[in-house]
């Protein structure tokens, strides 16, 4: 199915040598600013130079700021998750320690001036401070997401950040973070799970949504609220080339979830927005040439969603993903989304503005 492409662009500036932004997530502010945060100025997937930037768009997608650094913690810095509730931007990430990245620089074969330079960068970070950071993170704006407090370590990461539930708390469903090397908190085993978030940042006991398949990934989830449910959808995937999406409802407030079932999905993960005219709308990416950015529309608040909507119908590589989406005050969706630039030289985030 066709959409109306009113623009699309680019938010992230290209910077020599650290030309890798991915992970994006957007949020319209109360103040009808379009918020996108991911991770940028980095030089690979993973390296230990990744930060958290953002741009921030006054005229509903149309233009947008210089990216500006939010967060930097001395570790890989990588998914920006943003959520707003009263009044205050909710923003996380999540890292790789010193020892994971030097197990991705010898599986990419990085060649002695590229390993050189990322050891030069991970020299500076102490054991104290990679104990203090190692995980899934958390911070709080209350200034509009101008300036975020120093990262809290939480034991769940997901891409897209936490869920503002009806009943005006804030809930966070990810996936249990792992890493080679040791954190601050013990290791949860395999699963998805949820987590309450207060406003101080303090965090209730994580407790298990959907357990562990063997055999299959399952990780990266989003959720939404929709009033008479919430609907949680996470990436599935396995060794025969499955890369999907499951869908899980909870009629109680999170407590307790429905079995997953399998969307048929081509594409993966997902990310969940209510448009004003109360359509859902899923936002995913295909890892398959052309390598389309949809998005797909629910009019029966989420039990549903209608055909494929080629957002951006194709991309260079299978390197892209993450799509999210917002509105603006004229009623139009803003996706945005990570892809390779087009000299492949390395990747950029990409908004497109489109009409439902």
């Amino acid at each position: 199915m066709d959409c109306k492409i009113i623009k699309t662009g680019s938010i992230s500036s290209p910077v020599e040598n650290f030309s890798y932004n991915a992970w994006p997530s957007v949020i319209t502010l109360d103040n009808g600013d379009i918020f996108c945060a991911y991770s940028g100025l980095r030089a690979w997937h993973i390296c230990p130079f990744g930060k958290v930037v953002a741009s921030r768009s006054t005229d509903g997608g149309y233009t947008w700021s210089e990216p500006q650094v939010i967060i930097n913690t001395p570790l890989d810095d990588r998914d920006a998750g943003l959520t707003q509730l009263n009044g205050d931007v909710y923003l996380t990430s999540f890292n790789n320690s010193r020892t994971q990245q030097r197990i991705y620089a010898k599986n990419c074969k990085f060649n002695d001036e590229t390993i050189a330079r990322n050891e030069k960068e991970m020299a500076k970070i102490s054991d104290s401070d990679e104990l203090r950071y190692l995980g899934s993170t958390i911070s709080k704006s209350t200034d509009g997401g101008l300036t975020f407090s120093d990262p809290v370590v939480i034991p769940i990461t997901a891409p897209h950040g936490a869920v503002k539930l009806s009943d005006g708390t804030l809930m966070l469903f990810g996936r249990a973070f792992r890493d080679t090397a040791k954190a601050s908190f013990e290791y949860l085993p395999e699963g998805i799970y949820a987590m309450r978030i207060h406003p101080d940042l303090t965090v209730d006991e994580p407790y298990l949504v959907v357990p562990d398949v063997e055999g299959m990934l399952q990780c990266e989830p989003h959720a939404i609220d929709l009033g008479d449910k919430i609907l949680l959808g996470f990436r599935v995937e396995d060794k025969k080339g499955l890369f999907t999406i499951y869908h899980s409802y909870s009629y109680d407030g999170g407590k307790t979830f429905s079995t997953p079932v399998p969307t048929g999905y081509d594409g993966s993960p997902p990310h969940y927005f209510k448009h004003s005219s109360g359509a859902v709308v899923l936002s995913y990416c295909r890892r398959r040439a052309p390598f389309p950015t949809v998005a797909r529309v629910s009019y029966d608040n989420g039990v549903t969603f209608g055909e494929e909507i080629m957002v951006t119908p194709s991309s260079l590589s299978a390197d892209l993903g993450y799509p999210a989406s917002t509105e603006n005050a004229n009623g139009e969706m803003v996706t945005v989304h990570y892809q390779r630039t087009d000299d492949n030289k390395g990747t950029f985030i990409k908004y497109t503005i489109w009409r439902l």
